[in-house]
């Protein structure tokens, strides 16, 4: 009887002994798929321009990027053509201000043996790209209303306010002027701030001014102007989109940057962009801080976009 029960517990032994053992090995197959996206290079450069919108979301990305553990360096630029060669020559760089299909065409294909963009979901849906007047100008509402509206161009000297000439939105006017309905016109290139004091002078007198634009802006949220309809779809798509642009690269050296910054793009609140480009640009609160002050005031999205990263 004695050795009948040790047999038998023996037995009871061995098969426990073969559960827990079968157990640790599902359990680590388990953590092995669960396990977190590696950190990879710590080291992470953003270019963005410092005077739109795309600075909000730039920076609250770095802020995110900073909490996972990477070394984030900011660079305002003034145009898209340096930010697309900047991107396409540093392999820990991207930017969040890739316009598409039309307006950053030429400096993507430009670049695009050395980048990768990323569209699977966009970070502003329904961007609008052209030329624009302020509303109070009633009698312009397309680009076509420029070719027989003399008075019009006597107004505004028959000049377009335009920016840097390394934005894709002044490459696309340029190819335009002298030509059916801006044949008349000529482009001024400035800088950004030098356009928007212009834009924003006109708006204070309620004196007319044509200009390039896009929606959605923070000037379009102070001045309101509108954007002129584009028959001969000089500007590509009435509809475009804002997507990430990676160095082709950034994704092996970075694989949980990447991971983050793709979940803010396919989860990014254009509500939240819209109120941030206020602090920064309306109130002039210090840009840095207001995207500090969104990622502690937003704990819930922040650890979204974190989960699973090792850090």
């Amino acid at each position: 009887m004695f050795k009948h029960l040790n047999l038998k517990a023996f037995g009871l032994i061995v098969t426990l002994a073969l559960a827990l053992v079968l157990s640790a090995c599902g359990q680590d197959d388990s953590s092995a798929q669960t396990e977190g996206t590696s950190i990879g290079e710590k080291e992470i450069d953003i270019p963005y321009i410092a005077t739109d919108n795309s600075a909000a979301r730039s920076l609250v990305m770095a802020e995110v990027l900073k909490k996972a553990g990477y070394d984030v360096t900011t660079t305002p630029v003034t145009a898209s053509g340096p930010m697309y060669a900047s991107v396409s020559e540093d392999e820990n760089a991207f930017h969040a201000s890739g316009i598409f299909p039309s307006t950053d065409k030429a400096y993507y294909n430009q670049f695009k043996d050395d980048l990768t963009l990323y569209d699977q979901h966009h970070l502003i849906e329904n961007v609008q790209v052209g030329l624009a007047v302020p509303k109070y100008v009633s009698d312009i509402d397309s680009i076509a209303d420029l070719k027989d509206d003399n008075d019009f161009g006597k107004a505004v000297n028959h000049q377009i306010e335009g920016t840097d000439k390394r934005n894709g939105v002044m490459k696309e006017t340029k190819n335009a002027i002298g030509e059916d309905d801006l044949k008349d016109y000529k482009l001024n290139s400035s800088s950004d701030q030098d356009q928007f004091k212009a834009i924003q002078q006109a708006h204070q007198q309620q004196k007319p001014i044509l200009f390039t634009a896009m929606k959605p802006h923070w000037l379009h949220e102070e001045t309101d102007y509108k954007m002129l309809k584009d028959p001969d779809k000089i500007y590509g798509d009435t509809n475009q989109h804002i997507d990430l642009v990676f160095n082709q690269n950034f994704k092996d050296r970075h694989p949980a940057a990447y991971t983050i910054t793709t979940r803010m793009a396919d989860d990014w609140s254009q509500s939240d962009e819209k109120d941030l480009a206020k602090k920064i640009f309306v109130d002039r609160k210090n840009p840095e801080q207001v995207a500090k002050d969104y990622v502690d005031d937003h704990d819930h999205k922040v650890d979204e976009w974190l989960k699973d990263i090792e850090s």
